[in-house]
């Protein structure tokens, strides 16, 4: 990588951590929107269809849990090896037989959409930068990269684009 001049660091991806929380969100959310379905249901043997807002709201925090389950199950197993290595000018992922080289003037915009609650932090999403290169395509850091709030910082740094 001549072109990105000298070597900075590398950020390895941790997806064993992302297969983990896959799991997690599965296990927990399937029952917990069981719960709402039973709840639903006993409800509407009990009275009328007004009073079932809660037990919507359970089944769809825990349907939208075990679908971020089968999201990160699906990361893991596409991103096996996911490595980011930072340059001078620019850096390059890598994961499985992609390899993507990115140097500075190639970032159309760099986007951060990190979250601060727990829930981000738990599944990855208390870092969050979205690349968009010139040719449209996108490499997305999270949490889920050791050291990505650094990688990200540098990103914007070297694009001269704002972090939140």
């Amino acid at each position: 990588m001549d072109e990105l001049g000298a070597y900075i660091e590398r950020y390895e991806t941790n997806n064993r951590r992302r297969a983990l929380m896959a799991v997690v969100a599965v296990v927990l959310g399937l029952p917990i929107a069981l719960i709402g379905v039973v709840l639903f249901v006993l409800g509407e043997q009990g009275r009328g269809g007004s009073a079932q807002m809660i037990p919507g709201v359970i089944i769809g925090c825990g349907l939208g849990l075990a679908l971020l389950g089968i999201s990160l199950a699906w990361q893991a197993a596409r991103k096996r090896g996911e490595v980011f290595t930072l340059y001078e000018a620019g850096f390059v992922h890598t994961w499985g037989k992609v390899t993507t080289v990115v140097p500075w003037n190639a970032i159309a915009t760099a986007v951060d959409h990190s979250k601060t609650n727990i829930l981000a932090k738990t599944f990855g999403g208390d870092v969050g930068c979205l690349v968009r290169l010139a040719d449209g395509r996108k490499v997305l850091i999270n949490g889920y990269t050791e050291g990505a709030a650094l990688l990200a910082h540098n990103i914007f740094v070297a694009t001269g684009q704002r972090q939140a």
